[in-house]
């Protein structure tokens, strides 16, 4: 029992659980889509496939803008100040959603779209308050180092969605605006439990406070979040351009199978930040080191051996998998776990930096990051193909990495990590 609750108190259960959600997240939006995909025509699901998208990128860039700040400056903070911080940027969420969610609306009405799409815009924002609603309350329960009660919030998602959509399916429904409502509001209901889980109702007359409040540290989340969507879809889209879009396919299909190795990155990332935030007070240089080396060797080891895997399976696994794209993806599997690991060499330091209100090292990082990203891989693709363009993207991981370490290390040497202020958040130096 000793060994046990040492185990507890050093956080290991809570990071296992964040892992669990992250496998749960992902499980929900993959049988989902499987769903739907089987439903409707494949013309019809890709006008899915664009909502989907635009869910995605509305879901990162609320995170940056409203609920990143609360693990990065609020996990140590006392209940009554910790419940401030989530009503106020909850209701950020919830003021900007419905406004993008009308945005959509009128979009899909007024838009020059064909009838499905349009139909599918109106449906998107309908629902769209409840699902970044949803994503709100459980950014918010990982902040509060409640990662349980936020596997049970997207595990009461899950089971709502995709109930909602078999019941479409069963029913023979091909209108793809009818499983984007069920998807959604399988989201606004499971909102419901997160505001019961937090207790604490979003205060959306607060928004402009909040965003004033954060700006220091929203400032470098929101462009940073743009940079690093941006080019990594740039280097797809000029892969394609360059090489064919069986190249774009080939990438995409190896991303698809090294995802095990992101969830992991992005489960211990969101558990290692507000934890480190929680310990700030009593941890010096070297503790910092340690967790960097640690978050960053866990995540790489994790991915190399991952990704092995498929270059050792009989080609069959991956025909069952992939289909078609298999022997495309396997000429770039290698680069891509290579590039894999390069990635998560600097999800240490980028935990670290987040943790000690970095974010202003972190941009410059990514913004070198997403220059070299597009330029090598468009010379990689414009010489070798698609394995030229995997290559220009592993590049691009690599030479970033030791500036990851430097700048941490120069970033824990300049400051001296002070414990953080909640009650006034210092700005970002």
């Amino acid at each position: 029992m000793g060994l046990a609750a040492k185990v507890r108190g050093a956080g290991v259960t809570r990071g296992v659980w964040n892992i669990g959600d992250q496998l749960i997240s992902s499980a929900n939006n993959f049988l989902v889509q499987v769903v739907i995909a089987r439903s409707v025509s494949e013309t019809d699901f890709g006008t899915f496939a664009i909502a989907f998208a635009i869910f995605s990128v509305a879901t990162g860039f609320f995170r940056a803008l409203a609920t990143s700040p609360v693990g990065m400056r609020f996990a140590a903070a006392d209940d009554r100040e910790f419940g401030r911080a989530a009503a106020d940027s909850v209701g950020l969420v919830l003021a900007g959603s419905l406004v993008t969610g009308a945005a959509l609306v009128a979009l899909g009405l007024l838009g020059p779209f064909s009838a499905v799409l349009g139909q599918c815009l109106v449906a998107l924002g309908v629902v769209l308050p409840g699902l970044l609603l949803q994503d709100a309350w459980r950014q918010v329960l990982f902040a509060r180092l409640r990662p349980a009660a936020a596997c049970v919030l997207d595990g009461a998602w899950g089971v709502l969605q995709l109930a909602a959509v078999l019941v479409l399916y069963t029913q023979g429904s091909r209108a793809v605006w009818t499983y984007v409502l069920a998807w959604g509001g399988a989201a606004i209901a499971a909102s419901f439990i997160g505001l019961a889980q937090v207790r604490t109702r979003p205060r959306p007359l607060r928004a402009g406070s909040w965003l004033k409040e954060q700006w220091s540290l929203t400032r470098y989340l929101v462009p940073e979040y743009v940079l690093l969507q941006s080019g990594a879809q740039l280097a797809v889209v000029i892969a394609a351009a360059l090489a064919g879009v069986a190249a774009a396919g080939a990438l995409r299909g190896a991303n698809m199978l090294t995802v095990p190795a992101t969830i992991l990155a992005t489960g211990l990332m969101t558990f290692a930040v507000p934890e480190l935030v929680r310990r700030r007070s009593r941890m010096t240089v070297r503790s910092w080191t340690t967790a960097t080396l640690g978050v960053s060797g866990a995540v790489a080891v994790t991915g190399l051996v991952w990704g092995s895997l498929f270059l050792l399976l009989p080609a069959q696994v991956g025909l069952f998998v992939l289909g078609d794209s298999w022997d495309g993806t396997r000429d770039v599997l290698v680069p891509i776990i290579v590039g894999q690991a390069g990635s998560a060499l600097s999800v240490g330091p980028a935990t670290v930096l987040y943790a000690t209100e970095g974010a202003k090292v972190t941009i410059r990082l990514h913004a070198v990051y997403a220059v070299l990203l597009i330029a090598l891989s468009t010379a990689g693709a414009f010489l070798w193909g698609a394995e030229g363009a995997a290559w220009g993207m592993a590049g691009a991981f690599w030479l970033t990495v030791p500036w990851w370490f430097l700048a941490v290390r120069r970033h824990l040497r300049r400051t001296s990590v002070p414990p953080s202020a909640p009650a006034a958040p210092a700005p970002v130096s």
